[in-house]
């Protein structure tokens, strides 16, 4: 028994169509890395917040992390925008 092949024709408005398509998904999923910077940013932010809430106790450790992150996260924001 013989196989049957059938031969393959590219549709031009189909592959138009997809390439829009996929650069509208890559414009609109933020990166790995900004997503990082980004979350650094808000615990390094959010810290404080929990000591001025009481929910954390409230040391020069803890506030100096919370501004480290926050450091942290703001100069890795910079540096991947290509600011730095």
């Amino acid at each position: 028994m013989a196989t049957l092949t059938q031969t393959y024709r590219p549709n031009l408005k189909r592959m138009a169509f997809i390439k829009k398509r996929d650069e509208i998904i890559e414009r609109l999923i933020p990166r790995r890395c900004m997503v990082v910077s980004t979350g650094l940013i808000l615990a390094g932010l959010s810290i404080p917040v929990l000591m001025m809430l009481q929910l954390l106790p409230s040391t020069l450790l803890i506030g100096l992390a919370g501004f480290l992150l926050a450091v942290m996260g703001t100069f890795l924001l910079l540096f991947f925008c290509g600011e730095v």
